[in-house]
């Protein structure tokens, strides 16, 4: 796939592999809209490589959709997304106080499972207005990124 021209969106682009991620699709020519809750860190990085950020939770529908129709009226359908996004808030299950709220995992899951889907449903969406390329059919590419933590959890949390 030719990346230079193409429309894309990174999640969890303001730091770590999703602000690498946008410089270097940036870097070889993509239109780079970052996603991400930490508005001013995205800005920054957009800043730096030409692209645009966009405030989103993207455990949120409406977030989502709305960061999604942005970008597009930066950029054009989106072709490429990139899904980064994830927080890092290692608690025990259990502590000297009881079992740790619920409260705590669900957000992780809404961000990384929740999250992850809304985006790639988005995507799809984008995908799907756009024309194939003429030799491989191709109509664009999602890449969802996860954490160690799947296979070798932190302390006190299961695998």
């Amino acid at each position: 796939m030719q990346i230079s021209g193409l429309s894309a969106i990174i999640t969890g682009g303001s730091s770590g592999l999703g602000a690498a991620t946008a410089r270097h699709l940036a870097g070889i020519g993509a239109k780079v809209a970052i996603l991400d809750v930490n508005i001013d860190l995205a800005r920054t990085v957009a800043s730096e490589i030409g692209g645009i950020a966009v405030e989103c939770d993207v455990s949120s529908g409406e977030q989502g959709e709305a960061a999604v129709k942005a970008a597009r009226e930066a950029h054009g359908p989106a072709q490429i997304s990139v899904c980064c996004a994830g927080i890092a808030e290692s608690r025990l299950m259990l502590g000297k106080d009881g079992p740790a709220p619920l409260t705590h995992h669900t957000r992780i899951v809404d961000v990384h499972l929740v999250g992850t889907y809304n985006i790639c449903r988005l995507a799809a969406a984008e995908m799907a207005e756009c024309e194939p390329d003429s030799e491989t059919g191709e109509r664009g590419v999602m890449i969802n990124t996860a954490s160690i933590a799947g296979y070798d959890g932190p302390p006190g949390a299961t695998t």
